[in-house]
């Protein structure tokens, strides 16, 4: 992961408590349909550029460290090159993709756009004949290929645990690690955001990739543990605050499976609402396996353990400075 001016970042994110990461949802629409996603459609238009510009600027206000571009399908929405360059003039950029759209023309253009991060997700080994998974590595190995070659953003995969993905589970990162990509792991869960899968077999394979070298981060990992044993383990989501999801609506909610919670405009979000968020309790936090709100709440809930584990990235060169 690259991280831009590392040392106003570094001010922003513990002195004046800005958020970690903004999830901009730029299109619902998406070329996939894989059976445990709740967060696509195939008809909805993608959110006009001029539309996102506003967003952007709102996210710019409120100096988050990194704006991850989501969908549905990022790679459908036809100004997706301006999107990334205008999101770029003041932060970090990230694109999370099913890979598929991706060609040798479209990593070029986001070379030029000041892309510094592509998160690629990919799930199973072979292709699933029931179409529940579609993200097989089989299919994306010539994407992977693209990405080796032409990429000069950092690219690492993310990796679904399930009951389709985890006879193959060890073979899929092993031959993803082969491209010298990092793989983060999701657990597997419902729309609310609960744990769907637990039991020895999983906390093995979960155990097993933090233990194999290189993941792309260890901060989830005794969390992950706790959940797959049945424990629900308290903590405080800090989502609304250092980590902000932004829906097709330019509504902050406080995460993907937590919609018409929070319900404000991004355009009229201020950095007491920030702080606001921070302090409260969402009520949701018991068994929820959103790993991402958990690894970004880390920063003010265990921020010594944060500390160390981007010293630890830095040194293994998981986190890079641009």
């Amino acid at each position: 992961m690259r991280v831009k001016r590392p040392v106003r970042a570094v001010a922003n994110l513990f002195f004046f408590k800005t958020p970690l990461e903004a999830q901009l949802i730029i299109t619902r629409r998406c070329n996939l349909s894989c059976g445990y996603c709740t967060e696509y459609d195939n008809y909805s238009q993608p959110v006009p550029f001029d539309v996102l510009k506003e967003r952007i600027d709102a996210i710019h206000r409120l100096n988050a460290l990194n704006i991850t571009l989501l969908g549905g399908e990022p790679l459908m929405h036809p100004d997706l090159v301006e999107i990334v360059k205008y999101c770029a003039r003041k932060n970090q950029v990230s694109i999370t993709t099913n890979g598929f759209l991706l060609t040798q023309s479209i990593i070029e253009q986001l070379n030029k756009s000041g892309l510094s991060n592509l998160q690629i997700s990919i799930d199973t080994l072979e292709t699933d004949s029931t179409r529940y998974i579609q993200k097989s590595l089989k299919k994306l190995l010539s994407k992977l290929e693209l990405l080796k070659k032409y990429a000069n953003f950092d690219v690492h995969a993310n990796v679904v645990l399930c009951e389709s993905t985890k006879e193959t589970f060890k073979e899929t990162v092993d031959r993803i690690r082969d491209f010298g990509f990092h793989v983060s792991i999701d657990l597997f869960h419902d729309g609310n955001g609960k744990l769907q899968v637990r039991g020895e077999d999983y906390l093995q394979l979960w155990n097993e990739h933090f233990e194999s070298g290189a993941p792309f981060t260890t901060l989830d990992l005794e969390y992950g543990q706790k959940l797959l044993q049945g424990q629900s383990p308290k903590w405080k989501c800090r989502a609304g605050s250092r980590i902000l999801y932004i829906d097709e609506f330019g509504l902050v909610q406080y995460c993907s499976s937590q919609r018409d919670r929070l319900n404000k405009p991004i355009t009229e979000y201020t950095l007491s609402d920030l702080r606001e968020q921070s302090k409260n309790y969402k009520g949701c936090e018991e068994g929820c396996s959103l790993l991402c709100a958990y690894r970004n709440s880390m920063l003010d809930n265990e921020s010594g353990k944060v500390a160390k584990e981007v010293y630890k990235a830095f040194s293994q060169g998981i986190v890079s400075v641009e």
